[in-house]
């Protein structure tokens, strides 16, 4: 009799294990949306981290994969590159045309396939060295909804909910968050481009467009940006906004040192205000963190600053099957000590394609995994 008392308890020790590993992978598998299996590998989408090489690691244990199987992250229904886990080794390439055709959204309206998505961005502005007022700062949070609406196209969209504001007039009452639609489309392998309308960040409106050619594998990419903006404001129940007057032409290039996952960035051309110069960036990525210092000289001044992008917890609030309450996948914010002239200003879609492609690098991913992150 205690001989099968003893059994028992190990079978249900062992089965109630099993259950609870079951559950957390599938609790797990539950913040992935879009995840399909097929002869090229597995597709999926995460809107949760900032670093996707975090869902890389937890969809292979969501899956129980131990196998050499290949995995292909989406953006907006879009396939960035394919990646295998080879040894200690992260291995990547890009998709063939009808591969990536295949793969990601081929229909409108796709809504079934997402959940109804709310986060929560924090928003500062601070401006320091007002001898009464040593820190004045503008602080709100924005609870931001995005909608796909077909392959790469994505409708950014919500509520401004004003906590602090010793900077400026406008008011704290409750306002439109910036909205804008978003189109994020690849083209010959590593071509990549982004194509913004509507209202952005940082008081702006108007027409965005960045392209990237951006190689998974090489330290070398490159990109252009050009945009047609305006000066808009929303404050309390008025909108104010002038006409579209400020033309931005930018181009630059990068190259990646792999072993410690450090970017430099040289660029130029025309920023805000027709303010002309160059601007040279030294970024360094950790596994979810990126800090960066930079250097700039123009028509409007000389100065130095530094910047960092760090991920808001706790990621997920609360989820279901089809909505779900997170904070954003990152809070990026930026400092220049000379502040006032306007110098070598710009603006913030929903997001800058160097800075969200770079998540993406072969090396950043290897290293990751060699580390054991």
């Amino acid at each position: 009799m205690k001989h099968l008392i003893n059994s028992l308890l190990c079978f249900l020790c062992i089965t109630g294990l099993g259950y609870a590993q079951s559950g957390k992978k599938e609790k797990t598998l539950l913040t992935y949306e879009r995840v399909n299996k097929d002869s090229l590998g597995v597709s999926y989408e995460q809107r949760i981290y900032r670093n996707p090489f975090n869902g890389f690691v937890e969809l292979r244990y969501s899956l129980s994969d131990t196998s050499n199987q290949r995995y292909i992250p989406l953006f907006q229904g879009v396939p960035i590159a394919s990646y295998q886990k080879i040894g200690s080794g992260i291995y990547s390439k890009p998709l063939s045309a009808s591969a990536s055709r295949q793969v990601g959204v081929n229909k409108w309206f796709p809504q079934k396939d997402y959940k109804l998505d709310f986060s929560l961005l924090p928003l500062l502005t601070a401006k320091f060295g007002n001898f009464d007022n040593p820190v004045e700062a503008k602080f709100s949070v924005a609870l931001n909804t995005q909608l796909i609406l077909g392959r790469g196209l994505a409708l950014t969209t919500g509520l401004t909910i004003p906590i602090v504001n010793d900077l400026d007039q406008q008011s704290l009452r409750l306002r439109l968050a910036p909205t804008f639609i978003n189109k994020f489309l690849t083209f010959r392998k590593f071509n990549f481009m982004s194509l913004s309308a509507g209202l952005f960040y940082k008081d702006q409106y108007g027409l965005n467009a960045q392209y990237r050619y951006f190689d998974v594998n090489s330290p070398w990419s490159f990109g252009l940006e050009g945009s047609y903006s305006g000066y808009y404001r929303i404050s309390g129940d008025y909108f104010e906004y002038q006409s579209i007057r400020h033309l931005m032409v930018l181009g630059d290039v990068s190259y990646r040192i792999f072993k410690n996952d450090i970017t430099l960035k040289l660029s130029g051309g025309q920023f805000l205000y027709k303010d002309r110069g160059v601007r040279f960036d030294f970024i360094r990525q950790f596994s979810n963190v990126e800090i960066g210092f930079y250097a700039l000289k123009t028509t409007n001044g000389t100065s130095v600053g530094f910047n960092f992008a760090i991920p808001i917890p706790p990621g997920v609030i609360m989820q279901g099957k089809r909505v779900r309450l997170r904070t954003a996948d990152e809070f990026r914010w930026e400092y220049l000590y000379v502040k006032g002239y306007q110098i070598a200003e710009r603006y913030r879609t929903g997001y800058q394609l160097d800075e969200k492609l770079r998540t993406y690098h072969s090396s950043y991913w290897d290293n990751q995994l060699k580390r054991g992150l």
